[in-house]
């Protein structure tokens, strides 16, 4: 009987296997760094050690997976325009952008030789600890503020403790706990990973006290996109209890529910209340302005759009740029773009951005993919990470021609994660 490419890897002896585990985490723990992490992090060595581990960790077969043959077609599309656009061609930021493409390629290729079950149970592994990390810190700036220290990263200071625990303080006095940044540059980027953990903890795992604790790392980051996040997670759970359990226990369900949601709901209001009209409302100035900015350039260069180099954005959306903005002008001359689906709508133009976004709601790795989808849709509107590696790595599963084998939740509690 010939073995699958999976299935041979649980035949290894146990030694050999659980190093392969750990090469392969370590792998995926790279490819979260470079997807939204501090920029002390250097892209282009760990881009390319994850381009020699992945076919290290498939036993160096080269081979073209036909599924992804239109993943290839829309990197080819995407650079031929790129190219052909008019203007003047900018070979950096188009290298730049092809070799987060085939980073992300070489991590599709690895997981669905694996089979996708192997994603879900690395990233239980890796996001527990960041969850851990994402507690840790706000403890720690609570009682212990003297093991941080300052250091400063492209005009943003962070306070740090042996790069482990991380934070930063936008606006002076606000809030009494300090808001993690885990190994990312903000917490808006490191709640995305922190409400995955929470997705493979209520869906897949299906254990409850790993739930809990996602859930307190994603209130920690006080992040309302974060948490409204996280009240959609727990709310599709709910709904899929009710259709699971006997009728007397749905209104148990029903009240575990609204005890669980409703200080979330109140903590998000407040929060977005805080950001729109409160001391924190230069938030909503920026976002407002990436997003009508964003537009602007977008309405100008709909097809083909304008290319990746964000000097070329920053010298478009001078002329471009929202006129009514409250930001001063100081804060706009030199602002690149927050919002990541207008990023990649201006950059690629609307037709190339369409099968990104189909891929986003398709991606194989998850079986919720509603609900997946809607988490980076949502998270992408105020960060500008859709076009690295590891979210490249989902939107490309959503664009193969076969379905990946996924774990089932009842087996994925068999499994030891910790």
């Amino acid at each position: 009987m010939t073995l699958t490419r999976h299935e041979a890897l649980v035949t290894l002896p146990a030694g050999r296997r659980v190093l392969g585990d750990l090469a392969r985490q370590f792998t995926l723990f790279l490819a979260i760094l470079i997807s939204g992490g501090l920029l002390i992090f250097p892209r282009l060595p760990i881009m390319l050690l994850i381009l020699g581990l992945c076919p290290f960790l498939r036993g160096f077969k080269l081979e073209l997976r036909r599924e992804l043959v239109p993943v290839l077609v829309l990197v080819g599309a995407m650079a031929i325009v790129t190219l052909l656009r008019p203007g003047e061609i900018d070979f950096e930021s188009l290298s730049i952008r092809l070799a987060n493409f085939f980073t992300g390629f070489a991590l599709i290729t690895l997981y669905l030789a694996l089979g996708t079950d192997s994603l879900a149970r690395d990233l239980y592994r890796i996001l527990g600890w960041m969850a851990i990390q994402a507690l840790a810190t706000v403890a720690a700036a609570l009682v212990a503020p003297f093991l941080f220290m300052s250091l400063e990263i492209q005009e943003t200071t962070y306070r740090t403790a042996l790069l482990v625990l991380n934070y930063h303080v936008m606006v002076e006095d606000v809030g009494l706990l300090a808001r993690p940044d885990g190994f990312f540059y903000e917490p808006g980027v490191f709640q995305i990973y922190l409400n995955l953990y929470l997705y493979l903890a209520l869906f897949v795992f299906r254990n409850m006290r790993r739930s809990l604790l996602a859930l307190a790392a994603v209130l920690s980051t006080q992040s309302t996109t974060g948490l409204l996040i996280a009240l959609l997670l727990m709310g599709g759970y709910a709904l899929g209890e009710l259709q699971r359990v006997a009728p007397r226990r749905k209104v148990l369900i029903v009240i575990a529910a609204v005890i669980v949601a409703a200080p979330i709901a109140l903590f998000a209001y407040q929060n977005a209340m805080q950001k729109l009209f409160g001391d924190l409302r230069g938030s909503s100035w920026a976002r407002t302005y990436d997003l009508i900015t964003g537009l602007n350039v977008l309405a100008a260069h709909p097809w083909v759009g304008i290319g990746f180099n964000h000097e070329h954005y920053k010298e478009v959306a001078a002329t471009l740029g929202y006129a009514d903005t409250q930001l001063s002008q100081e804060q706009t001359v030199d602002r690149s773009n927050s919002n990541g689906v207008v990023f990649l709508l201006y950059s690629i133009g609307i037709p190339l951005s369409l099968p990104f976004f189909i891929g986003m709601f398709r991606q194989r790795f998850f079986r919720h993919r509603l609900l997946i989808g809607l988490l980076l849709l949502l998270s992408f509107l105020s960060e500008s990470i859709i076009l690295t590696p590891f979210f490249l790595m989902l939107i490309f599963s959503g664009l193969s021609l076969r379905q990946p084998r996924m774990v089932p939740a009842d087996v994925a509690r068999t499994v030891p994660v910790s």
